[in-house]
């Protein structure tokens, strides 16, 4: 008496078709796709409607509230917001490609630019964000201790990452990476 394992079913159109798609990227489960096509779907859409901003005179100070636009019109909170603008939007494009599996095994020089490329973009709009912070949203103790704690919590993160890669602790920057 043999006993035989039953032979599974073929997958359908569905799983067939999703395979042909998030297979060339290098992802392995069909979930791990998922999760990166609503992350970084969301970030490229919101990254995307921002972009127009970066058109400061002509866009972003008409549309602001009259007290944003009264102290982001000149000054060093002009050139805060313009360079925390002209750094993130950019560092948030090109994070996105840090998560394409393809990238990261097979373009591994490509992932280490751009992954300097972005810690130097975040870190200088983190600095952009320190420069506004005392007038943005009102000014208020709440907002710059907030904007404050934001700009610690990730220059914190990246240094974490940062220092795990340098130790070849691949899961520990991931992970650090991703909290950043």
């Amino acid at each position: 008496m043999a006993s035989s394992t039953p032979t599974p079913k073929p997958p359908n159109f569905f799983v067939r078709f999703t395979r042909k798609i998030y297979g060339p990227l290098g992802f392995r489960k069909g979930y791990n796709f998922t999760l990166f096509f609503i992350s970084a779907g969301a970030l490229l859409g919101f990254t995307l409607a921002r972009l127009e901003y970066l058109n400061f005179n002509g866009i972003y100070l008409p549309e602001s509230a009259p007290g944003e636009s009264y102290w982001q019109s000149n000054g060093h909170y002009k050139s805060g917001l313009i360079l925390h603008l002209a750094c993130i939007l950019p560092a948030s494009l090109l994070v996105i490609l840090q998560f394409v599996p393809a990238i990261r095994h097979k373009l591994i020089i490509f992932h280490r630019v751009n992954g300097y490329v972005v810690i130097l973009l975040i870190l200088t709009s983190n600095a952009g964000a320190l420069m506004i912070a005392r007038r943005a949203f009102g000014g208020s103790i709440e907002t710059q201790t907030g904007v404050g704690l934001l700009a610690i919590i990730v220059t914190v993160g990246i240094g974490m990452a940062y220092y795990n890669i340098k130790r070849l602790q691949i899961d520990q920057h991931r992970a650090w990476m991703l909290r950043s």
